[in-house]
């Protein structure tokens, strides 16, 4: 008789320490995924810069991805372009200071393109990789 009682003490007294009361939440549960780093998964990561092209060269910076070197050489040049436009515009003629401020925006343009493209591809090739799990 007394083995059947031991087993039904510790439910008596979580049912002593709860409330009684349920309250239910229209709210979207959050789910952490890790509490603390670890070697499987890092709670770690780069913040965003609230710029889609440079978290783009982030991203591939930290993939490691060959072609970042390029790119960033790339945006350097590009860069300088608005630095030379930045210095000399009040000297600049209307139209060519217009001319040269679109060349600038449609190089910058097409470089984010490049450079979030090879973002998918880094992607692609890691959802390649899990294919073998």
């Amino acid at each position: 008789m007394l083995l059947r009682i031991v087993p039904v003490i510790p439910l008596l007294f979580l049912a002593a320490c709860s409330t009684g009361t349920v309250k239910h939440t229209t709210a979207t549960p959050t789910i952490k995924y890790a509490k603390d780093n670890s070697k499987i998964v890092p709670t770690s990561a780069v913040a965003s810069s609230n710029n889609k092209c440079v978290d783009n060269f982030n991203f591939l910076r930290q993939a490691g991805d060959a072609h970042y070197q390029d790119y960033s050489r790339d945006y350097m040049k590009v860069g300088a372009g608005y630095s030379f436009l930045n210095v000399n515009k009040n000297i600049m003629e209307g139209d060519a200071k217009r001319v040269y401020t679109m060349k600038l925006d449609m190089k910058l343009d097409t470089l984010c393109s490049e450079v979030n493209y090879a973002g998918y591809q880094v992607i692609q090739q890691k959802i390649k990789e899990l294919g073998g799990i």
